[in-house]
This record gives structure tokens, sequence and C-alpha cells, in this order.
């Protein structure tokens, strides 16, 4: 006789926030609170990362220090983009919304990728341009956040088909609201346009064509060299290191969801070559390509069945 599985023998873990830091998913979501946050804001530092975030705060108060110390209070929206310098956050009793995307959350192919009509990622691209990294919504707005937010963590922990599709339709609904928050009046602040966050933003909109060192530097008025340097003492990248990050997350982005084949992919992504770039994509992820889809291919199916509270970032 067949025994029956306990509830704890059927429910597996949810994917936690290191399983999206490895890239096994474009998108986290998920609350935060200062008894989850305790070690975390313990920690001393200036730290950067390769994807964006988003922190609606829901009550409380919290610290951090990106572009100058910010408290954030109930109510407040903290956007931190990819390669933004920041200091860990100080979460007092704060409580609220957390979501993290890598760059493959949306595809590259918007002819406006990387302008402020490119798929919704405007706030982003005021922060880099020099405007405040906190914005304050209306009650309405904060309302709809917040249940764009509670629409994507029963989606993420959920097990409906196209739950993935369904998570970034709601995160671009996210964007949206950020939007128009954001008015076209914003002015940025000439002390903001950090020469790192230049050559950011550029790269992010070009990295999937010819280019190195020398053409982000030319984008950017500036030698090679001093480029070289500040980004990589701003961001703890070097400039070939962050224009593979685009590369690698577009290549993602297309094993995940098309089946294209691997040569195709690599010549989408800026690599004539398709050996020299399965060479990186092994490198950056320890599979070939076509091993990192099927594992990905697998575990989206195998996520589809799983339920369970979200673990806090880590």
């Amino acid at each position: 006789m067949t025994r029956r599985k306990t509830p704890q023998e059927t429910t597996k873990p949810s994917p936690t926030h290191e399983d999206f830091k490895r890239h096994h998913l474009p998108v986290w979501v998920g609350r935060y609170s200062h008894n989850r946050s305790h070690n975390h804001s313990a920690r001393p530092g200036t730290f950067t990362h390769s994807y964006a975030v988003i922190f609606l705060v829901t009550r409380g108060q919290s610290t951090i220090h990106h572009s100058g110390e910010q408290v954030l209070r109930a109510g407040d929206v903290h956007i931190i983009p990819p390669g933004d310098p920041h200091g860990a956050p100080h979460a007092g009793d704060a409580e609220g919304w957390v979501i993290s995307f890598h760059p493959e959350a949306f595809p590259h192919e918007d002819p406006n990728w990387g302008s402020r009509e490119g798929l919704r990622l405007g706030p982003l691209l005021r922060i880099r341009s020099g405007c405040h990294p906190v914005l304050r919504p209306k009650a309405a707005q904060r309302k709809r956040l917040e249940r764009w937010m509670r629409l994507m963590e029963s989606e993420f922990t959920g097990d409906e088909r196209s739950r993935d599709e369904a998570v970034g339709a709601l995160l671009r609904l996210v964007l949206i609201e950020l939007e128009r928050m954001t008015g076209l009046e914003d002015t940025p602040d000439p002390a903001g346009q950090s020469l790192a966050r230049r050559a950011l933003t550029f790269i992010e909109a070009n990295a999937l064509g010819p280019l190195s060192l020398t053409e982000v530097a030319r984008a950017v008025e500036r030698s090679a060299t001093h480029v070289a340097g500040v980004v990589r003492k701003e961001t703890g990248r070097t400039v070939g290191q962050w224009i593979l990050e685009y590369r690698m997350a577009e290549a993602r982005r297309r094993l995940r969801g098309t089946d294209e084949r691997v040569d195709i992919i690599a010549e989408r992504v800026g690599y004539a070559d398709a050996t020299h770039f399965i060479r990186l994509f092994r490198r950056a992820h320890g599979l070939t390509p076509a091993a990192w889809r099927r594992q990905a291919t697998l575990s989206t199916r195998t996520r589809a069945n799983e339920g369970s509270p979200l673990q806090p970032p880590e």
C-alpha cells in the first residue's frame, strides 16, 4: 500500500533570492521587514549589483545611503538601478515590498531600449541622470502599487500556467505606475550625473552591438583609461564585465523564452563566433548554453508545482 505523503513532504520551498541572484529566474518579489532583515542590515560597506531593486515601504521607517543619506517612510518608493552604489539598509521598523529584476526580465528588441520611452524604464534612467532615487506616490498610486505587488507575490508562489508571463506583466504595471509618478519636469541634479552612471546607461543601450571600452569612452567624452578606472571604482566591475553582463542577460532571456539555435543567439547578443560565445557563457554560468536551457526548462516545470511562503532576501 502506498503511503500518502504529508504536507511537509509534498510542499517544496519557493525560489529564494539566492536563486534569483544565480539567474535561475529573472524576477523576484517578496516582503521586507526589520525582523527578516536584521542580519543583512548590519553589514557595513558599499554594494552594487547587476539587477534593479524597487522597495515600497508600507509601514515604519528605514535609512539607507544611496545618492546621500535617504530616510524612507511609509509610502516611499526607493529605486536602485543596476550598478548604482549604495549602502546596506538599516531597517529600523520598516516593512514593505521588494521587487528585484534582472535585465532579461524584458526583451532587448524594443527600438527604444535604453531610452526613457523604452519599456517604461524611465524611472531607472532618470535616477541615472541625477534625479532623486526616492518617490512618494499619491494615495491612489500607492494603493495600486501594493495591489500589483501583492498579485506578483501570489503569482510568484502559485502554480498557475504562464506564471512567469503573469509576473512579467505585473512588473510592467509597477514600472508604468512609477513612470506616472515622475514628470517630465523633473530636473536632474548635475552632481548626480556621474561618469559611471552615464557609461552604464550607454552600455545598457548598446551592449548587443559592436562595443568596447573605446566606444564607451567616446560616448561619454572621456579617455578610455579614465572611464575604465572610474567604472571599476564605483561599480566594482570593469566596462568589459558590464558589457558581458548585458549580453549574457539577453542570452538567458532567449534561451529561456525562445527555441532559437545557440549560434543564432550568439549572433543576436554580439558574438559572430558561436564557440567564443559558448565559452564565455560557460565561464559565467558553469554550463553550456544548451545545458543551461535544459535546466531552465526543467526548473520552470518543477516550480509550477511548488508553493510556499517566500524566503526573505539575503
